[in-house]
């Protein structure tokens, strides 16, 4: 029998894989929700890391697990550059308001500041060395491990510029985009220090911004990975730490980078799941994860928080290298139950495990998997159209046909010169500047859209495709103006990340394929009230208002929105319509509001809303 272990002892177990625990560890991610616990708001604890401490503690008090996180997010290394903005929201993590260097003076004018004065921390930073030293003052350094998170080197960049911006960078002016990512490591790593400085075991790298589903995995490994194992060498050598590596969603092409890059431990949601990657890399790395956050934590019952932690333990902990941990960020609102459920499960699993007592988990699926109740699919898989012209399978059956099919080629080469080319030849062989976008230009940027929801290209892939559209719209613009608008969709649709929300890649991908389809779209940005969306929606006559939402707390603001408008007599004056990763469409038919899956689905909602409004 493997001996009684703390808390402590549990956890550098399964990190280590020196030996076995004694049971499954358990990380329930108590940052915000813990900090609910102790009865106050998270916005009047942000700044003050003893009060923080205490509510969090409470929490520990009344759910156990073997952690006590400091901080909740990954802006404390952005927030010590000057001109960065945050919201301090109540019930959620901070929000990104103002990117500190979106421009090369901006840049310029604060590394010069850094380097006459060096590294100055933000009035957070010193808050969560307090709420670390209040742990260490408490004895729980003594039970528990004490982690934090902290934005890591290319993610801090991206928050420094502005995420669509950087990925431009990191195509057309690659050096510099180094140069910003080379002053963002050194912040991240004096962040680092001041948490060993104050007490903390571990340092948790928050770097989502290199996930597969962002980067293609050669830029990640020309552009993230030296910066990782930089990183990781000077917390591991230099400070005598232990740091963590935590990317989001579709990790696959990089798990062996991530299994080399010096950190102790890979968590994150591990898509296409964490059985798969136990087999490519549990040998080398321990892994901590991936009970779904949403699905199972936020909307399942007991029984199916318990068996998911079960299917874990028997998929990936059978051999020890493994803690319990949602995949992602947990919601203010999670059920306490659930929460009961999680932490006693992984308690009651002993080592050396015994998977066969753990039941019949034939039906359990993990989070990645196809049949797992939170798995993401792309609203075109059925497109037997998209398929066609992705394998090249159709001849051009006129001159219409071979233009269209041209203008895909452009878009799905990035050829500009090519795409103009054949707009020019289109509108010479009498096709409608309407024809030419919804046909030929926009249909090639469905695909490239379909092809990125499957992992097959990425977010820069999206970006280079809409600037290869975006060269031939000079011609068509004109056409399309004078037109009246009568072929094709028109109007303008209305686009923000709701209060609370910070990641904007998503909401990217919608302006994109709605403006690639022909429409106006107002891009509000992040963090957007409820009023504003209204606002902005009568003051430009729209006819859609678009909010995605990353997590469930932050959903209020879209159920606002609606109530706010049926306040106001205008309940079905437009379409409202929402998505992200906190949505899903049993919550738009509770709240009366369309759901898109992908920005193709936004585009078909705005569309159909479009014709029915003609027919009416």
């Amino acid at each position: 029998m493997t001996r009684q272990m703390t808390s402590r002892e549990r956890v550098f177990a399964a990190v280590t894989m020196t030996e076995q625990p004694d049971q499954v560890p358990v990380v329930p991610l108590l940052m915000t929700r813990g900090i609910r616990e102790g009865g106050v708001r998270v916005d009047q604890v942000l700044l003050d890391g003893e009060a923080q401490a205490h509510a969090k503690k409470k929490s520990l008090d009344k759910f156990g697990g073997d952690v006590i996180i400091a901080g909740t997010d990954l802006f404390t290394p952005v927030e010590c550059v000057p001109g960065c903005e945050l919201d301090y929201l109540p019930y959620a993590q901070p929000s990104l308001v103002t990117h500190p260097t979106p421009t090369k003076e901006a840049f310029y004018r604060f590394k010069e500041k850094y380097e006459k004065e060096g590294f100055q921390p933000s009035k957070r930073v010193l808050a969560i060395q307090d709420e670390a030293r209040t742990y260490v003052k408490m004895g729980l350094k003594e039970t528990h491990a004490i982690p934090t998170p902290v934005g890591g080197p290319i993610t801090t960049a991206q928050l420094m510029t502005g995420s669509s911006e950087f990925l431009t960078l990191l195509s057309e002016d690659p050096d510099y985009a180094l140069e910003v990512t080379d002053l963002a490591l050194d912040i991240v790593k004096n962040v680092c220090r001041m948490m060993f400085e104050a007490g903390i075991d571990v340092c948790n790298i928050l770097d989502p911004f290199n996930s597969s589903d962002i980067l293609p995995p050669e830029v990640y490994r020309k552009h993230g990975l030296p910066y990782q194992k930089e990183l990781f060498r000077y917390i591991n050598e230099d400070l005598k730490g232990i740091g963590f590596t935590h990317t989001c969603t579709f990790t696959q092409p990089i798990w062996r980078d991530i299994a080399e890059n010096g950190c102790f431990n890979f968590n994150g949601d591990m898509y296409p799941g964490m059985d798969k990657c136990k087999q490519a890399i549990g040998g080398q790395i321990s892994l901590m994860g991936t009970l779904s956050p949403y699905s199972t934590l936020m909307h399942g019952t007991t029984d199916a928080v318990r068996n998911e932690v079960k299917k874990l333990a028997a998929e990936v902990g059978y051999n020890g290298g493994f803690i319990c941990m949602p995949g992602c960020d947990i919601d203010w609102n999670i059920p306490e139950e659930n929460m009961h459920a999680m932490i006693q499960q992984c308690a009651e699993i002993k080592y050396p495990m015994d998977v066969a007592a753990l039941g019949d988990l034939s039906d359990v699926y993990l989070a990645g998997h196809p049949k797992h109740p939170g798995k993401r699919s792309s609203s075109a898989q059925e497109d037997e159209k998209v398929v066609a012209a992705e394998s090249g399978a159709t001849e051009p059956a006129s001159p219409v046909d071979e233009v269209n099919q041209k203008l895909v080629e452009a878009i799905m080469e990035y050829d500009g010169d090519k795409a103009r080319e054949w707009v020019q030849t289109g509108l010479d062989r009498g096709m409608t500047a309407q024809e030419i976008v919804f046909d030929g230009l926009s249909f090639g940027m469905k695909i490239v859209g379909d092809m990125y929801e499957r992992n097959e290209r990425f977010v820069t892939d999206m970006l280079k495709a809409a600037k290869t559209m975006d060269k031939a719209m000079p011609i068509l613009t004109p056409l399309l103006e004078n037109s009246g608008g009568d072929d094709g969709p028109t109007g303008t649709v209305v686009v923000g990340l709701v209060r609370g929300n910070t990641q904007d890649i998503g909401k990217n991908l919608v302006c994109l394929m709605l403006k690639a389809n022909g429409f106006n779209v107002i891009d509000l940005g992040k963090n957007v009230k409820p009023e504003k969306f209204i606002e902005t929606a009568e003051e430009h006559d729209a006819i859609a208002i678009g909010m995605s939402v990353m997590t469930n707390s932050s959903s209020v603001y879209v159920e606002k929105t609606k109530e706010l408008l049926e306040e106001q007599g205008m309940g079905d004056k437009y379409l409202l319509m929402f998505g992200g990763a906190a949505a899903n469409v049993g919550l738009g038919r509770q709240m009366g509001i369309e759901y898109g899956i992908d920005a193709n689905a936004a585009v078909s909602l705005v569309k159909d809303h479009v014709s029915k409004r003609l027919a009416a």
